[in-house]
């Protein structure tokens, strides 16, 4: 999981790099939603592969292309169609935790927080595969958070640690702990989180020498007791 994890996070924070290390600490878990709602997160993409396509029904339009590929439509209009087969698909198997989790991307791109964090919370029950993906629990703790009023604190800080229990090196749960411990002015254990995320990344990735950075200020912070920036 984690190979599969990183084979999507490395290109994807390539891509994120542009902000710096001082804009990422003054609100520090927002580069990682970012991330995540500009395109789909890890592991549907094991879904794809693990998932039983026939698991979706009779539908094999638009429903079932997004399912097997993760990826969301572009276009406004193939979004709304992409909604309503969720809807239809979803009534007839509201436990499918794959749809969900699609239903629940759309909404977070969209900016219908709650609405994603439903879904999410519902892919995530019971014994579905969903539940047993890291990747899916820092989707759903994005969302939380963002229903929040963009905040980590709370239940969002315990969906992070849940995907972490399932895999400690989970790249993007390791991002967003460390970002939820700079919100807490724990500077000491988001170094900490950092350092194990930027171990993962090549020495001249530009996100490396951004995270470096950001661990290199945690550090300060901790030694001096500083207050995060705000």
């Amino acid at each position: 999981m984690v190979a599969v994890a990183l084979g999507v996070l490395l290109p994807l924070v390539r891509r994120g790099a542009q902000a710096s290390a001082v804009s990422r600490c003054a609100k520090p878990w927002l580069p990682t939603a970012a991330l995540a709602l500009g395109l789909p997160v890890l592991a549907f993409g094991v879904y794809a592969v693990r998932g039983d396509p026939a698991a979706i029904g009779s539908e094999r339009s638009l429903l079932s292309t997004q399912l097997m590929s993760g990826e969301l439509p572009a276009g406004e209009d193939a979004a709304d169609q992409l909604r309503a087969e969720l809807d239809r698909h979803l009534q007839r198997q509201p436990d499918d935790s794959r749809a969900l989790v699609l239903k629940g991307r759309l909404d977070m791109r969209d900016g219908r927080f709650e609405q994603a964090a439903a879904s999410f919370e519902k892919a995530v029950a019971g014994h579905s595969k969903a539940a047993q993906d890291p990747g899916v629990w820092v989707e759903y703790a994005e969302a939380r958070g963002m229903a929040q009023g963009r905040t980590l604190a709370g239940e969002p800080l315990a969906l992070v640690h849940k995907a972490l229990a399932l895999d400690p090196d989970h790249a993007p749960a390791l991002d967003l702990a460390g970002s939820a411990a700079w919100e807490q002015h724990d500077f000491a254990q988001a170094a900490g989180h950092w350092k194990r995320l930027l171990a993962q990344l090549p020495a001249g990735a530009p996100r490396h020498a951004e995270l470096l950075q950001a661990i290199q200020r945690a550090e300060q912070r901790a030694k001096l007791a500083l207050p995060a920036a705000r």
